[in-house]
């Protein structure tokens, strides 16, 4: 028998996101009879792309559209200049980048990843493919049809392979089994079970985790707020020091709630599956081409995978429709899922699912018969992963001496046309937090970078947790006595003055100091609306005589609306009215703004 060919799968993922689409095109590819890693870039030996004929590289962008960590080394060696144009000649390849379009670097580094293979004499086999977050269909909206697009023209070398039967078959990526052991309290009565990731002493080369320690977790909107937005405090334990600048981000990876995990085993219990909180789970490989992360390799029970490595509050993608029509046993639910799966059932999987966030476990409630024949395996496969959350730190490391670090969350809870109301899954498990309680989190270079020059103007608008950010500059230069109002401006809003004006005191302590200048817009406290973008209209003046001082600007808040309101404003009022410029030419100017680095954005 000859040897399966090879097609190597490559991701540079900062939130395992890009991981988890190698690892489904892995799954694609194996079922077509190809063999080949999926692994981070960074992991995989450099000096032999030259010698491969195949491959898909799968890149998400980060920070200001900057490469993830673990594709730096492998990125920093294609960027050598002693390779020779004709170094990867043999190679045919595609790209397939995962970025959100609210930020200005979209794609960016998939973009620049696709122009090196050029350059050293790679051959696409197709153009790059440019996933966006904010499609309805999200990344599959681009995924799908780029991959059937990729493995029609791989069936030109391989005349053998039949991409159109690639749903028959499914493939595990590893094998996982149980050691069925007594009932033991698999739930601490006191504190937080174990952390899976990193409390064994696991390391993740590409994540430097520290232990904190919940100091304070209190609300900051008043009760009668429709809103509970939090600030949490959290300590290093021991002697730890952290260092941050202004702008960095936290990363945390949440945990399930205990109502969601009691809901998961309640239903392996109603169809009895033989799927228990406190049986060990063994994992092992079961391909060569799919090794099994380190963390995994180590004894956990059932109940902390579900705890902390299911996703039990995801989306369903189709993937999930096409692994239970392969279990299900029920014709009905079996030809619903098969639709739900298909590209011609897109509509209906955006209005059942989509739309309305119905979560993977509310449709094992509604598909309660296709349910009844799960396995361990699929339903490794079925839940995607808990990917770490990434939140702007709100506080300057210098007046804890590298001790806190503090965030400022919104927490998630909103109605769709379902009964039940929708939970972000980060936000409500931090709101849970006691004091006590110990969490892992590392810190990364956010998307903001501010001027050391305390002289600079900045022109910060910060609605709502948006003010995070600038919270953590105003700490660091009040710490370093460097706050002046005539380089200090920032434009706050929420709803009310007396309900969600964050962090008031320090900001209007800081006013009277002048220390900064302060622009609050409450939309709510009149009958006509006011937002941010209104305050920047009302300033124009001050604000078009501060960007001819070389000002910066910076946006920190919701991706939806506010960004774009306040680049307008900026256009029509600042750089148009006030600066004398055509509304063809302030646009320019803005681009040449953001180009420069001085307009700066940060959205969620």
């Amino acid at each position: 028998m000859s040897e399966a060919p090879r097609l190597i799968v490559l991701y540079g993922s900062q939130t395992y996101t890009a991981q988890e689409v190698a690892e489904r095109i892995w799954r694609k590819t194996k079922v077509l009879g190809f063999r080949g890693p999926v692994q981070a870039m960074d992991e995989y030996p450099i000096t032999s792309l030259i010698k491969e004929e195949f491959a898909i590289f799968v890149c998400a962008t980060t920070g200001q559209g900057d490469e993830p960590d673990n594709m730096k080394k492998f990125w920093k060696f294609l960027l050598r200049k002693n390779l020779p144009a004709t170094s990867l000649l043999k190679l045919k390849y595609g790209v397939l980048g995962l970025g959100d379009s609210s930020y200005l670097k979209f794609n960016f580094a998939g973009k620049k990843l696709h122009r090196r293979l050029l350059q050293l004499g790679a051959t696409p086999l197709l153009d790059i493919g440019l996933c966006d977050y904010q499609h309805d269909l999200g990344h599959d909206a681009v995924l799908a049809p780029w991959l059937k697009e990729y493995l029609s023209i791989l069936k030109t070398y391989y005349p053998k392979i039949e991409p159109d039967n690639i749903k028959t078959t499914f493939i595990p990526r590893w094998k996982v089994s149980l050691e069925k052991c007594e009932d033991k309290t698999t739930n601490k009565k006191d504190g937080l079970t174990e952390d899976i990731y990193f409390a064994k002493g696991i390391r993740d080369s590409f994540v430097d985790a520290t232990h904190f320690q919940v100091v304070k977790n209190y609300r900051t909107t008043h009760i009668t707020h429709f809103q509970d937005v939090r600030m949490i405090t959290l300590k290093t334990t021991g002697k730890t020091v952290v260092k941050y600048q202004p702008g960095d981000v936290f990363n945390i990876r949440p945990r399930n709630s205990k109502e969601d995990v009691e809901d998961l085993f309640n239903i392996f219990k109603e169809h009895n599956i033989d799927i228990l909180p406190h049986y060990n789970l063994v994992v092992e490989e079961c391909h060569d081409d799919m090794p099994v992360p380190p963390f995994l390799k180590q004894p956990h029970t059932l109940y902390e995978i579900a705890e902390q490595y299911w996703d039990l509050r995801s989306y369903p993608t189709q993937y999930v429709f096409s692994l239970l029509a392969q279990v299900s046993e029920d014709k009905l639910e079996r030809e619903k899922c098969i639709e739900l799966s298909s590209p011609e059932g897109q509509e209906d999987w955006l209005n059942y699912c989509r739309r309305p966030k119905r979560t993977v476990l509310e449709v094992l409630h509604d598909f309660h018969k296709s349910a009844s024949k799960l396995t361990l395996e699929v339903v490794f496969e079925l839940f995607s992963t808990i990917k770490p959350r990434s939140f702007s730190i709100a506080s300057s490391c210098l007046p804890s001496g590298g001790r806190d670090i503090d965030l400022l969350v919104a927490v998630v809870n909103y109605k769709t046309k379902l009964l039940k109301p929708r939970l972000g899954l980060a936000s409500n498990w931090l709101k849970d937090l006691k004091i006590s309680d110990k969490v892992f989190g590392w810190i990364k270079p956010g998307t903001l970078v501010f001027p050391k020059d305390s002289s600079t103007p900045h022109i910060m608008i910060g609605p709502g947790t948006g003010l995070a950010p600038f919270r953590s500059l105003l700490q660091e230069r009040e710490k370093l006595q460097t706050a002046k109002k005539d380089a200090l401006h920032l434009i706050f809003g929420c709803r009310y003055k007396e309900k969600d004006f964050h962090c008031r005191e320090d900001l209007e302590r800081m006013v009277k100091q002048d220390k900064l200048t302060l622009y609050c817009a409450f939309s709510r406290d009149q009958e006509e609306k006011v937002y941010v973008q209104h305050k920047i209209s009302e300033n124009k003046d001050l604000l078009w005589q501060l960007i001819s001082n070389k000002a910066y600007i910076y946006i920190s808040g919701n991706a939806k609306n506010m960004p774009d309101n306040v680049r307008e404003a900026f256009i029509e009022d600042v750089l148009s009215k006030t600066g004398g410029q055509t509304i063809e030419e302030a646009r320019t100017m803005l681009k040449e703004l953001e180009n420069s680095g001085r307009f700066q954005v940060e959205a969620w």
